[in-house]
């Protein structure tokens, strides 16, 4: 949106929330689905999120639901506002929400202790949900369905309305094909209510701790690998886009500080390799489809050119982590 539409937008969405009158805004980053604003009005600071099509009013009942039961048992998350007319979130042509604006540092560059607070945090989420019976009323469907995920990216890379694109990325589909089976996370395994998206963004820090965990939208049942996997994957790649094994070390110790770690270190090692695999497939298929990610159009000419790069990525992250999990396994 240009900006005299944003400043009106959101002037529009802070009326519908009586948030007040709209004095400052800028964009959040770090969403790739959702966007977000920061709001400064006459009446606070707050932070107004549009949601992606794939989202639902059930979402917002869902993270009521559990925002309530968090932050009684210690875990803070923010606090989602309701509407003038008491609803979670207001529609127009989009779905919009409300959040209190929670004061923090700007994301910390990821370090080992970083990633124990983070872990520390994933771990404490993981112990509350599992003594907590709930089951999430929407369902972000084909989420981490990994299968599906394949079976997609087979039928859109194959389609002959796509052979030129198909013809750049055949190593790239062969590669995540291959090798995702290598590290697949048993079906049989015992199931929580994981978070779904545990980037080091939805942690906010302030003063070197974790104050607040962000992004309910993704609650599902599922393995608690398929969380660690993914924490872990976005976590321990602070720099140049190589794996860190002692940042992994120290999220795992952190996170088993706080809940009983049912799994051997091999384990978690192979659930990141799966979970960045399948993370590949999903842009590849964005790649062809462009349609699901948001994409920077002052870097890229094209949504399909950036979710290029990000597979590319992806896999040479994967190809890196790979090494140190083949070291680790020799000498551990």
């Amino acid at each position: 949106m240009e900006i005299k539409t944003e400043s009106k937008t959101l002037q529009e969405i802070s009326n519908q929330f009586n948030l007040g009158n709209l004095k400052e805004f800028s964009g959040m980053n770090g969403g790739i689905v959702n966007t977000s604003y920061k709001v400064i009005t006459n009446k606070g600071n707050f932070v107004i999120q549009r949601l992606s099509p794939i989202f639902d009013e059930r979402t917002m009942q869902d993270y009521q639901e559990v925002q309530s039961y968090l932050r009684t048992n210690g875990l803070y998350v923010p606090i989602l506002l309701p509407s003038i007319y008491g609803k979670p979130f207001y529609r127009n042509s989009h779905l919009w929400r409300v959040f209190e604006y929670i004061p923090n540092d700007s994301s910390p560059e990821i370090s080992p202790e970083v990633a124990f607070q983070a872990g520390k945090t994933l771990g404490i989420f993981h112990s509350l949900m599992k003594q907590y019976e709930f089951k999430p009323k929407f369902k972000l469907e084909g989420f981490h369905d990994t299968p599906r995920y394949l079976a997609h990216l087979s039928e859109v890379y194959n389609s002959p309305e796509n052979k030129e694109k198909a013809r750049r990325v055949e190593e790239e589909y062969n590669l995540i094909n291959k090798r995702i089976k290598q590290h697949q996370i048993p079906k049989d395994l015992a199931k929580t209510i994981i978070h779904g998206d545990p980037k080091i963004g939805n942690f906010l820090f302030k003063d070197g701790k974790v104050v607040a965990i962000l992004d309910l939208d993704t609650l599902m049942e599922a393995s608690e690998l398929v969380d660690l996997g993914d924490a872990f994957r976005s976590w321990c790649k602070p720099k140049n886009n190589n794996f860190d094994p002692n940042i992994f070390d120290k999220a795992l110790e952190g996170y088993s500080t706080e809940n009983h770690l049912e799994y051997d270190e091999s384990q978690v090692y192979s659930a990141i390799g799966f979970i960045t695999l399948e993370l590949a497939a999903r842009f590849l298929t964005d790649y062809f489809e462009e349609s699901y990610f948001t994409w920077d159009s002052t870097k890229f000419p094209s949504s399909a050119e950036h979710n290029l790069n990000r597979t590319r990525k992806v896999i040479d992250y994967y190809q890196q982590f790979s090494r140190e999990f083949a070291k680790r396994r020799h000498f551990g």
